[in-house]
């Protein structure tokens, strides 16, 4: 049930500032993770179709999505959990231990895979003519707070998290940018059956 809303347009909340540039506001937003708990960020908007630029990238999130460019059932949501692979579904909701089923395993993500051989399986997966149209749209959703800065986070609209901030109480805290820099922070408090 949700008890209020709010939102700020100048000042601050939890340690993010109005007009803050993206990067600062992903470290203050790391000093979260020891004072409220809030281990990952949801990080909107953040798309793309090359494959090349996430060599880097790969590793700093938590949750990736793979899929053409109007959404399908067989698009792929992979999680990762202790630089390793945690759970591989497809978006009909079926749980996978491997994508692609019938490829080898060294071409194949299979549950357990260190995060370091994500983008090279990527890359071979992609080869595959079956395969490629799963490219057409790579989405980094979840962002883990206690990797470093994805520079390419500055693009995206808006940044969100949840956190308890009671017994009881979740607030979601919606953080919004424009050109880079917060231009607003609107929370909602919900309460907790």
């Amino acid at each position: 049930m949700i008890l209020s809303r709010d939102s700020i347009a100048s000042g601050s909340y939890l340690g993010l500032t109005i007009n803050d540039e993206a990067e600062k506001a992903y470290a203050g937003l790391q000093t979260l993770r020891q004072t409220a708990g809030v281990t990952f960020l949801n990080v909107v908007s953040n798309n793309t179709s090359d494959l090349a630029q996430l060599r880097e990238r790969l590793p700093l999130y938590h949750y990736i999505l793979l899929d053409q460019n109007q959404g399908t059932d067989s698009g792929v949501q992979i999680t990762i959990e202790a630089d390793q692979v945690k759970s591989i579904y497809l978006n009909s909701g079926r749980q996978l231990s491997q994508w692609p089923a019938n490829l080898q395993a060294a071409s194949s993500i299979r549950l357990g895979d260190a995060t370091g051989s994500l983008y090279t399986k990527l890359v071979k997966i992609r080869a595959v003519r079956a395969y490629a149209n799963k490219f057409e749209r790579i989405s980094l959703l979840t962002k883990n707070l206690a990797a470093a800065y994805d520079p390419a986070m500055r693009q995206s609209p808006q940044w969100y998290f949840t956190y308890n901030p009671g017994a009881g109480l979740m607030d979601e805290v919606q953080v919004h940018f424009k050109d880079g820099k917060i231009s607003y922070i609107s929370t909602i408090r919900y309460k907790m059956d």
